[in-house]
C-alpha cells in the first residue's frame, strides 16, 4: 500500500461500482441490504445521483411482466417477432420473472411508481402481452438517498480509464480527478461495470454514454458478444433531437403517399428497421423529403399519442420536459405543418458478454445495464431498446437484481487483491501522456470524424462489405489520432475527452468488425450484399476477444436443445 500511495491516491473497498446510473445504485443498495458488512464504493465521472443516460431524463417508463402476464406466450411472441432466434431464451425468461420484484424494490426505496386505482400497473389494450409502469424523474435522487442511508460511499468527478488485473481476475481500476488531475487507484475484491453503452456523442440525451467501461473491459481481455446489433436509430424532426416514438405511422413522401402500409407491419410496438430502409428508398427515388403528420400518430398508434406519458401527475418529469424539450422544439425544430423527419442515430453499443448472473468472462467482474445489454444475448438480433419501450430502464434494474447473489457471495469469500505496481505505473503514464503534447489535434475534431463514420445510415443501417471496410479504415485512422495526435491543451476535461475518443473509436472498431463477419441480414443487422437471413450458417452468436493485442473473432453455438421455443 505504501508504494501505491507514492504513485497516486489509493482507495480500498470490497465492491467497486464504476458508474452511478440506475444499475449502479440498485446493485449498491441491494449489496448493503444483503450484507451490510461489505464496503461498497461508487465512482462516477459526473455526480452520483444526477448521472445515467435515461433514468432521470427520459420518458419515465418501464416494461414489466406483472401477475397475469404469461411469460411463455411472451417468449414465443418475442422470439418469432423481435429477436429472430438469437436470444438467450433462458435469460429472457429470468428477466421477465424479475421485473415485478424490481418494481417492488423501487417502491420500497421511495420511488414514485404510478399505479391504477386497483393497485395494478398500467396496461394498454394495444399491448396485450406485457405491462408498463411510469415513475417520476426524481428516481435517481431517491436511490441516492437510500444509498447514503445504507452506507454506500461515493467518489464523484473521477474519470475511470483502465481496469487493474491479476491474471484473469479484475482487482480494481485507475483514473483521475477531473478537477485537480489527481491519479486515483481503486483496489477491490470485485468490480461492477455500470458505465452504460456507447452512443458516440451523436444525440443529446445519450451523449454521456461513451463506451468507457466497454472499451476498458475489451482491453483487459473480456469477451464481447452481439456487437453487430448494437446501433439503434429512431426518427426525429429536423432540428429537434427528441425521439418521435411511433412516428413510423405518421410519415408521407413528397408525393403525399402514406408510407406505413409499404414498410411497416400492421402494428409495431417500436421502430422496425424496415421503415428506415423504406425512407432511404423513397428519397433515392426522388420522393423526398419524408415528412411527419402529427395527427396520424393519434389515429394510428395510440401508444405514441402521449396518453400514457401524460396521464399521470409527475411534477419532476413535467418540469424537465418543459425546460428541455419545449425549448428545443421552440428554437430548433421545423415548425411547418408537415416537418421533415430523418433517421436519428442513437447508438447504444452494449456488447460485454455476461452470463445469467451478470458475470463477465473475467473473474471478479460483473457488467450491468447498458454495458452488457446486447452482450448477454437476451434481446436477440435487435439493439437496445429491444423493440420494447421501457426495456432499457428495466434491464438496468433487473440486471442489478440478477447479479446480487453471486456478487455478494463472491465478494464475501474473495481473497484480497494483489495490485501490480508496474501496471499501475504504466497506466499512469498512458493516461497522462496526451498532456505532454503541447500542440495537436483538438479531440472534438477527431470525435466529429468518428461521428461521420458511425452515424450515417450508409454505414450503420444499410451495410455492405465495401462500406464496412471503408468505415473500418476511417475508424482506425481515428484510433491512431486518439493514441498519438490529440492534445487536451493542458485542460483536464479535454484530457477526459481524449480518453472518450479512444474508447468510442474502440467500440466502433468492434461494431464494424462484427458487422463484417455476419454475412446475412437478421433483425437490425442489414447487409445489402447479403439481404436474406441465413439460418444454416448464422443462427449463432459472434464473440470477439482481444488476445496478445490482436482481435480474435469466433462463433458461439446457441443451445436450442435447452430452449422451449424452437426455430421453424
Amino acid at each position: 500500500m505504501a508504494n501505491l500511495e507514492k504513485i497516486g491516491e489509493v482507495f480500498s473497498t470490497d465492491v467497486l461500482i464504476l458508474g452511478a446510473g440506475l444499475s449502479g445504485f440498485i446493485v449498491a443498495n441491494r449489496i448493503k441490504e444483503l450484507n451490510s458488512k461489505l464496503d461498497v464504493l461508487i465512482v462516477e465521472k459526473s455526480t452520483a445521483g444526477f448521472a445515467g443516460a435515461k433514468a432521470n431524463k427520459g420518458a419515465g417508463v418501464m416494461w414489466v411482466m406483472q401477475e397475469g402476464d404469461d411469460i411463455d406466450t411472451f417468449r414465443e411472441y418475442y422470439c418469432r417477432n423481435h429477436g429472430h432466434f438469437l436470444e438467450d431464451q433462458e435469460l429472457l425468461e429470468k428477466v421477465c420473472a424479475r421485473t415485478l420484484p424490481m418494481v417492488e424494490h423501487l417502491e420500497r426505496w421511495g420511488v414514485d411508481i404510478k399505479r391504477e386505482e386497483d393497485g395494478k400497473l398500467a396496461r394498454m389494450e394495444q399491448i396485450p402481452l406485457w405491462s408498463l409502469c411510469a415513475y417520476d424523474l426524481d428516481i435517481m435522487d431517491r436511490l441516492r438517498k437510500m444509498a447514503v442511508k445504507l452506507g454506500v460511499k461515493m467518489v464523484d468527478k473521477t474519470q475511470f480509464v483502465e481496469l487493474l488485473t491479476q491474471g484473469n481476475r479484475v482487482v480494481g481500476a485507475v483514473g483521475f480527478d477531473l478537477n485537480d488531475g489527481a491519479y486515483r487507484i481503486f483496489k477491490a475484491k470485485s468490480v461492477v461495470l455500470g458505465t452504460g453503452s456507447c452512443c458516440w456523442m451523436v444525440t443529446n440525451m445519450w451523449s454521456g454514454a461513451r463506451g468507457d467501461g466497454i472499451a476498458a473491459a475489451y482491453r483487459a481481455g473480456a469477451e464481447m458478444r452481439n456487437a453487430e446489433f448494437s446501433n439503434f436509430y429512431n426518427l426525429g424532426v429536423r432540428g429537434n433531437q427528441s425521439a418521435l416514438v411511433g412516428s413510423q405511422y405518421a410519415l408521407y413522401n413528397s408525393d403525399g403517399e402514406y408510407l406505413a402500409p409499404k414498410y411497416c407491419k400492421d402494428f409495431e410496438v417500436d421502430l422496425d428497421i424496415g421503415i428506415l430502409l423504406g425512407m432511404e428508398k423513397e428519397v433515392m427515388q426522388g420522393k423526398g423529403p419524408i415528412v411527419f403528420e402529427e395527427t396520424e400518430i393519434f389515429a394510428n398508434n395510440p401508444i405514441a399519442a402521449g396518453g400514457f406519458l401524460f396521464r399521470w401527475k409527475r411534477p419532476v418529469a413535467e418540469k424537465f420536459w418543459r425546460s428541455l424539450m419545449e425549448k428545443e422544439a421552440k428554437y430548433n425544430a421545423d415548425h411547418s405543418w408537415r416537418p421533415e423527419v430523418y433517421p436519428m442515430f442513437i447508438g447504444e453499443f452494449a456488447a460485454i458478454k455476461a452470463d445469467h448472473d451478470m458475470r463477465t468472462t473475467m473473474e471478479g467482474m460483473w457488467a450491468l445495464g447498458d454495458t452488457s445489454r446486447s452482450g448477454t444475448g437476451w434481446a436477440g438480433a435487435v439493439p437496445p431498446p429491444a423493440r420494447i419501450r421501457g426495456s432499457g430502464l428495466t434491464w438496468a434494474s433487473v440486471s442489478a437484481l440478477l447479479s446480487e447473489k453471486s456478487l455478494v457471495d463472491y465478494t464475501a469469500e474473495a481473497k484480497k487483491p494483489k495490485i501490480n505496481e508496474d501496471q499501475v505505473k504504466q497506466f499512469k503514464r498512458d493516461i497522462f501522456a496526451p498532456m505532454k503534447r503541447k500542440k495537436g489535434m483538438n479531440p472534438r475534431d477527431a470525435i466529429w470524424r468518428l461521428k461521420e463514420v458511425v452515424a450515417p445510415p450508409r454505414y450503420s443501417i444499410r451495410k455492405s462489405k465495401e462500406r464496412i471496410e471503408e468505415a473500418l479504415l476511417r475508424v482506425k485512422e481515428v484510433l491512431h489520432q486518439a493514441e498519438n495526435e490529440v492534445s487536451p491543451a493542458n485542460d483536464l476535461h479535454m484530457l477526459g475527452l481524449c480518453h472518450d475518443l479512444k474508447n468510442m473509436a474502440q467500440c466502433a472498431d468492434l461494431y464494424f468488425n462484427a458487422a463484417l463477419t455476419r454475412t446475412e441480414s437478421r433483425g437490425w443487422h442489414y447487409r445489402e450484399d447479403f439481404p436474406n437471413r441465413d439460418d444454416k450458417n448464422w443462427r449463432k452468436w459472434i464473440v470477439i476477444k482481444q488476445k496478445g493485442g490482436k482481435m480474435e473473432i469466433s462463433a458461439e453455438k446457441i443451445p436450442f436443445e435447452r430452449y422451449k421455443t424452437k426455430p421453424d
